[in-house]
């Protein structure tokens, strides 16, 4: 029987799915799956068909305007996991269809101005007279590119529907590709007529290059032809018309390296610990049994030994692997590792890759090629075939956490779909987050530990300096004589040295000494960092960007002074105590150009830096036997933001740097400057105790109920209008309070208040806070979806947008 309707999610807020008519032409063979361009309102977008059905819908269904894949991409099982990504993170189903697919390759409108040449010309001097002029000279415009030239998108929408209205132009909506879609190549090929003794005397005899060209493809059968046309001009299209070769296309493969080369080629034998965490996992995948298993190790303690082995077994079996790492400057490394056992099994995938690449890689692991992938945090939806284990390392970083619809948490993810798969996933971390922690001791994970470090080397030495203690007089710049001390007999055994701080720039502000002026960003409310070196001032919310005044703006006023430190003020201040040593900036602002974090890493990694300086980009996670020393600048920064992980984040922070030191045969110590040497974070940390750390956390958090006592959803209402932000925000916690399901499943709700940052990119954001009760979240988050559909029902309630995420990570 004929399936005349396909039910198909789209990549938008709205969580409900759209019906539309399957043409004959396009029926037959499987459906769910497949991507399929439709029809949505004035536009064409590509989403996913999700079902195929007899049943009518209540309105008249659009037709389907073309499918884009021959086959499903994806099978049932993700399928599966993307619908409980949805379900769970309150986002639509095709947004997290869009985030399990290959970057480019789909397809959508895009609304366009077209010139015509009849009807009356515009009056001079208007919107209408030079939008029509520039129509003109271009021919067609997108709406978007005019709105950007000419201002506001309704004034210039109002001016093309004027010039519509007089016959001078056209709106029409053009599909479009998105960037990194597959790409064939062009090969030329000889036929067999080609091949015939007497071919060539087909050809005029002063056709030298059609016979040149004839002849070499006899040899070498077939060339690209792009080489062919540069090589023998027209040739090639001559022959082809003569019938005597061929084109063929065949898909590019563009597929990223990014391996930092690993040296350690020999498998280190394991330490009693390491076995004893292994062999469950083993177990586990032999069975193909699920479970969960946080690795706790030490800094240092090999976990990563463990995840290779566990990987072994994996493979020896046929299964595939999938590895998750928090950041793409660790990625190198760990391809490497990885690279180093399995060859080129392994392939990397992150968001640093072109979309082409991206596009390509994924295709190639789709078709099995790479049954080892390494990846950030969208590489949980890697379309492995036969998957057998995953591994998280690092499990407790906040860079797992999607920042966009759908908001997952990798992490989260990929227990679930280990879960559904029936494959064990490892969990590592030096310092495990409070959640996870608390499942391990109630027994929804296992555990195993790893407190000691390879071949018994010792932790570093950890020696808190009190900074507000030392005279300035004292200081060199923001190093204090301990760390200057420490460095210089660093540098004089010919060992490296990290210096931390999680700030970039050269000073968090500019500030007049006589009035106190700071200049802050125009669109968002903070402050701008200075840039030393680009002599800019620029926000790192929203990237605008000013030249410094060189008097104050509001009273006239020459003491201007830069307040704070960023690294590249740490950097002048080392390179002023040591100018001989060879020192590397490794922060945002000096890896935008691709590969340029793995060219950092390489050269300290041969000894070619002896003083890598960085934010949390040189944390955690990273191997360098040569290191002895670790700084930590400023260690409290983050201490005093507000949100109740600041303390957890800090402590992670602090004990994951403080690992990179003493991994080789030189002992590791760390220097640590705060102003709070007695904060029980910095303390802990210092005596590197995880333990008493987190029993403190859980108490804190179990009276105050959040997580892992709680759940939380933070919901944002974000608008141009401070005041319809707030009224939205405000009308919803009416909602939710006046709503008994609700009530019934909550401990609180806190707000509306204005977010920490209140307006970013020109936004306003109002925050609600509701913390969830852990035994009725499942309900709660339903009763929430339902109030969600019940406010875009009724058109938004106040206007503005609303920002859904579940399990919060980051509320600032």
């Amino acid at each position: 029987m004929s399936t005349p309707y396909v039910v198909v999610a789209l990549p938008v807020p709205a969580r409900r799915l759209f019906t539309y008519a399957l043409p004959p032409s396009l029926a037959g063979g499987p459906l769910v799956g497949r991507r399929v361009v439709v029809p949505f309102g004035p536009r064409k977008l590509t989403g996913v068909v999700v079902a195929a059905t007899d049943e009518a819908p209540p309105v008249a269904a659009k037709p389907v305007i073309e499918f884009l894949d021959e086959t499903p991409l994806l099978d049932d099982a993700m399928m599966k996991l993307t619908r409980w990504v949805a379900d769970y993170y309150l986002s639509s189903w095709g947004e997290a269809l869009r985030t399990a697919l290959p970057a480019g390759g789909s397809r959508k409108s895009r609304r366009y101005a077209f010139h015509l040449a009849a009807g009356e010309a515009p009056a001079p001097g208007g919107l209408e007279e030079a939008i029509d002029q520039a129509l003109a000279g271009a021919g067609r415009l997108s709406m978007t590119a005019l709105a950007r030239r000419f201002g506001k998108g309704s004034t210039v929408e109002s001016a093309v529907r004027k010039l519509v209205r007089a016959g001078r132009a056209e709106i029409r909506a053009v599909l479009e590709e998105s960037p990194g879609g597959e790409r064939r190549e062009a090969f030329l090929e000889i036929l067999p007529q080609g091949c015939a003794k007497d071919a060539e005397k087909a050809l005029r005899a002063n056709a030298v290059r059609q016979i040149e060209c004839l002849l070499y493809l006899r040899e070498k059968r077939r060339a690209r032809r792009s080489e062919m046309n540069a090589r023998f001009s027209g040739a090639p299209a001559a022959l082809e018309a003569k019938g005597l070769v061929r084109t063929v296309y065949e898909r590019r493969r563009r597929i990223a390296d990014g391996a930092l080369a690993d040296h350690d080629v020999v498998d280190p034998p394991l330490t009693l610990e390491q076995e004893a965490a292994l062999a469950p996992v083993v177990s586990a995948i032999r069975e193909g049994r699920f479970e969960t298993r946080l690795l706790h190790g030490i800094t240092g303690s090999g976990k990563t030994e463990v995840y290779l082995r566990a990987a072994s077994a994996a493979r020896e079996m046929g299964k595939s692997v999938l590895v998750l790492v928090p950041e793409i400057g660790l990625t190198p490394q760990a391809v490497g590792r990885f690279r180093t056992r399995f060859g080129a099994d392994v392939v990397v995938l992150h968001s640093a890759l072109t979309p082409a690449e991206r596009h390509d890689t994924w295709r190639e692991i789709h078709r099995g090629a790479f049954p080892v992938v390494v990846g950030v945090r969208s590489a949980v939806f890697a379309p492995l075939p036969d998957l057998g284990l995953i591994v998280v390392d690092e499990e407790h970083d906040g860079s797992y956490k999607q920042g966009e619809a759908p908001r997952y948490h990798a992490r989260d993810v990929a227990v679930v779909r280990g879960r559904f798969a029936g494959i064990p996933v490892i969990l590592g971390s030096a310092t495990p987050s409070v959640e996870s922690f608390a499942n391990a001791r109630s027994g929804k994970y296992a555990l195993s530990t790893l407190n000691r470090r390879i071949e018994n080397r010792p932790l570093p030495r950890v020696e808190v300096v009190n900074i507000g203690a030392v005279p300035y007089s004292r200081r060199s710049g923001v190093l204090t004589p301990v760390l200057v001390e420490r460095l210089d007999a660093t540098l004089q055994r010919g060992e490296q040295a990290i210096i931390f701080l999680n700030r970039r720039g050269f000073s968090p502000f500019l500030n007049c000494a006589d009035c106190g002026f700071v200049p802050r960003c125009d669109h968002c409310d903070v402050t701008y960092t200075f840039h030393k070196q680009e002599l800019i001032l620029r926000c790192h919310y929203c990237g605008t960007e000013e030249t410094p005044p060189s008097a104050c703006p509001e009273c006239g006023g020459g003491r201007l002074k830069y307040r704070g430190v960023g690294t590249q003020k740490v950097e002048e201040d080392l390179g002023s105590a040591f100018p001989f040593a060879r020192i590397a900036r490794m922060d945002l602002d000096t890896t935008r150009r691709r590969d340029q974090a793995k060219e950092i890493l390489t050269l300290f990694s041969e000894g070619q830096i002896d003083i890598l300086l960085g934010t949390q980009m040189i944390a955690k996670g990273h191997h360098f036997p040569g290191v002895s020393l670790v700084g930590i600048i400023n260690a409290d920064t983050s201490l005093h933001l507000p949100d109740f992980r600041a303390t957890e984040r800090s402590f992670q922070l602090l004990v994951q740097v403080s690992g990179r030191a003493g991994r080789g045969k030189a002992p590791g110590e760390v220097v640590v400057q705060s102003f709070l040497p007695d904060h029980y974070c910095i303390r802990s940390a210092a005596e590197h105790d995880y333990a008493s750390f987190v029993e403190r956390e859980l108490e804190e958090r179990k009276e105050l109920l959040y997580p892992p006592f709680s759940r939380i959803v933070a919901i944002t209402f974000r608008s141009k209008s401070a005041v319809r932000a707030q009224r939205s925000a405000k009308r919803f916690r009416d909602l939710v309070a006046g709503s008994r399901p609700m009530s019934d499943r909550i401990h609180e709700i806190l707000g509306p208040t204005p977010a920490p940052i209140p307006r970013i990119r020109d936004r306003y954001r109002w925050r609600l806070l509701i913390k969830g009760r852990t035994d009725r979240w499942g309900s709660m988050r339903r009763c929430l979806d339902e109030l969600l559909e019940r406010r875009r029902a009724a058109g938004g309630r106040g206007g503005a947008e609303v920002l859904v995420d579940v399990d919060a990570i980051d509320l600032l």
